[in-house]
């Protein structure tokens, strides 16, 4: 499957709150809350960090490896991606395929992740080591209403990504470590407002 992937992030404080002000739009929920594990892999030059794309094998309810680039035109607004992903049987052995072409893990990130949709888009609620985020993911137009209507106006709006997040988090909290785990995010407070994030 290959799609060109719309979205932003919103910092939230309360998910809970959130999932009511979604349920009473008529917002239906599309994948309970699931434990994510996700590996990110580039070649030992950076190669695919140089050229702002992404190739990552996931772990929830399927195991999934995507491959995300940027388009021709950038945008700031946004975050816009052309994304191909396929669904795989056996996750060891694909991360073993992936390595055997020459790519390498550089960072595991875990997350919670609820799933609701409404209309043409996605919301979904992440639990992160880091904070509550959500991603709206859809067209534009319908990325601003949903904002205005789950009253998300004033939250902290950021196009980057979850590894760009923890590199900002690393660099602002002096982290020595290389991923973004509950486990090593134990008794660490994190505010994301204080960091450069974009």
């Amino acid at each position: 499957m290959s799609y060109e992937e719309i979205e932003i992030k919103l910092l939230v404080d309360d998910l809970a709150a959130l999932r009511q002000r979604l349920l009473a739009l008529g917002a239906t929920l599309h994948t309970p809350r699931t434990y994510e594990d996700n590996w990110c892999f580039d070649t030992p030059d950076h190669r695919l960090q140089q050229q702002d794309c992404l190739l990552r094998l996931r772990r929830d309810q399927r195991n999934l490896l995507t491959y995300k680039e940027p388009p021709a035109a950038a945008e700031t607004a946004y975050k816009v991606r052309h994304e191909y992903e396929i669904e795989v049987s056996d996750f060891a052995q694909a991360r073993a395929l992936v390595e055997k072409l020459g790519f390498a893990p550089v960072l595991r990130y875990e997350k919670y992740r609820e799933t609701f949709r409404y209309q043409e888009a996605d919301i979904l609620l992440d639990d992160t080591p880091l904070g509550a985020v959500v991603e709206i993911e859809g067209r534009r137009d319908v990325i601003e209403w949903l904002t205005t209507q789950l009253e998300l106006g004033d939250a902290l709006r950021l196009t980057c990504s979850y590894g760009e997040m923890f590199e900002a988090v690393r660099t602002a909290y002096a982290l020595d470590f290389r991923d973004m785990t509950f486990d090593n995010f134990k008794g660490i407070d994190i505010d994301l407002r204080t960091c450069n994030l974009a």
